[in-house]
């Protein structure tokens, strides 16, 4: 029953053996309440009662963050905010944090009573927790909803794998002594190139938490650890790093190089993988005994490490050793095929550099000798060819491959870029598109047009040279 008042009996039954039940209060009007009555209040004034309660409200409220769900911020969050004011003069917290619905792949909100959830034991049993944890926040934008299947969960599997055996690598490779302290005027650009990447990683991540976006600070860790470190850095350094080069100095140095961006890159991943990076940097050398990772200094961006230098010098060496790699595997030449290859560049600098090099170019893509003719030197007869920024790459195929084969290979790339150009074209004849498109956009395209129009005519260049 309902009254303004204490009744004296009850209106049903007559009864005056009543009392209100003090365990009952509207859903949703308790959780007005929820932030600062959990701790207790109302406090009685006169008997100084809860008083651990009253320090720890002193000290927990405000907090700083609220996670919920935009479906509720109306019957939570606001009366929240309304009852804060209210009774503690203060609002709950600074920030809302909008999390995303679960779906299942038909869009369906995922619910135990439609039978259309992922258990997550499941997925740790299959997969592990930190594939898991990795997984949901790399696919979770802000505000957006998660469209998930257990396929998704492959890809934090693969990235734990890539971590533990990279890791172990390094691990495994460790020699008493190994040195930790890096001295800057002896790195060479490999090792230049990936700490200035490793210093924007930490500048961008810790931004990026900062600023709640979990997936893509964990999307710009996925990509360096695997891309940068991984695949480039850690196979261009194996040689030395095994010991099969060069002397101990420079394969101390290797390591050292190696095993700060290992450190600094597990304190990243820790939040988001929290195992695997507990169990690999206890085993990092130096560590002071008993330490966890969770209570290691987090990262801090050193602008001393930033070498834009580096990063543009390194980036064309890249480039070619991919260009190589995509040849041998578009003609079908095994890697254990040592091949030649032709580079020219109108720009010395780059030129230096490919030379300075070459050991990593070769190594890398399988190349058994380097030449850098001068530019006005003709072009090597019969060769697979390639064109990238101020670089022209050629294979010769003599003795490696049928010739018809690279033929059809260009032909269709050509084929592919005429029809880009094409559109590129249209766009640019639309009053439309450039009355209305931002200017910048509108240069961006023109800019395209002509960088399609010179590869075609290298690659139509090349096809007249195979006749």
């Amino acid at each position: 029953m309902v009254s303004k008042t204490t009744p004296d009996k009850c209106t049903h039954c007559g009864s005056a053996d009543i009392y209100q039940d003090e365990d009952v209060l509207d859903t949703w009007f308790s959780s007005w309440l929820w932030p600062f009555s959990t701790f207790g209040w109302p406090f009685e004034k006169s008997k100084i009662k809860n008083q651990k309660s009253k320090s720890e409200l002193d000290y927990f409220y405000p907090t700083s963050v609220l996670v919920t769900a935009q479906e509720i911020i109306f019957f939570w969050v606001a009366r929240m905010i309304v009852a804060g004011m209210e009774f503690m003069k203060k609002i709950p917290f600074k920030d809302v944090y909008i999390h995303g619905t679960v779906r299942d792949d038909t869009g369906t909100k995922m619910s135990k009573s439609l039978n259309n959830t992922i258990d997550p034991q499941e997925i740790i049993d299959a997969y592990g927790t930190d594939a898991l944890r990795f997984s949901i926040i790399s696919i979770t934008a802000v505000g957006q909803d998660v469209f998930l299947n257990k396929s998704k969960f492959e890809m934090g599997r693969n990235f734990a794998n890539k971590i533990w055996n990279a890791s172990r690598f390094l691990l495994m490779n460790i020699e008493e002594g190994t040195p930790r302290a890096m001295d800057k005027k002896a790195l060479a650009i490999e090792d230049r190139w990936i700490l200035s990447h490793l210093e924007r990683l930490i500048a961008d991540v810790t931004l990026n938490l900062d600023s709640y976006k979990f997936n893509e600070a964990a999307l710009k860790l996925y990509d360096f650890f695997w891309h940068k470190f991984c695949d480039w850095y850690l196979e261009l350094v194996k040689p030395v790093i095994v010991g099969r080069t060069q002397g101990i100095e420079h394969r101390s140095q290797k390591m050292g190089v190696a095993l700060h961006v290992l450190d600094v890159s597990m304190r990243l991943l820790h939040p988001i993988i929290p195992f695997i990076t507990e169990e690999i940097w206890q085993k990092l050398p130096r560590l002071v005994k008993g330490e966890s990772i969770m209570a290691s200094e987090w990262p801090k961006a050193d602008k001393g490490f930033i070498d834009a230098k580096a990063e543009k010098a390194f980036t064309p060496l890249l480039k070619l050793i991919t260009s190589i790699r995509n040849i041998r595997a578009e003609m079908n030449i095994p890697h254990s095929k040592k091949i030649t290859i032709v580079v020219r560049t109108k720009d010395k600098p780059l030129a230096k550099s490919i030379e300075e090099n070459a050991a990593h170019i070769k190594s890398l893509a399988g190349v058994a000798s380097l030449d850098i003719p001068d530019i006005g030197v003709k072009r090597p007869a019969h060769c697979a060819y390639s064109a990238f920024g101020d670089i022209e790459l050629f294979i010769p195929l003599e003795g490696v491959i049928d010739v018809y084969i690279e033929k059809k290979r260009l032909n269709k790339r050509v084929d592919e870029l005429k029809a880009e150009k094409e559109r590129s074209g249209g766009r640019l004849k639309d009053k439309s598109f450039l009355n209305r498109a931002p200017g910048e956009v509108v240069a961006a395209a023109k800019e395209r047009e002509k960088e399609l129009g010179l590869l075609i005519e290298k690659l139509e260049s090349s096809l007249r040279f195979l006749e």
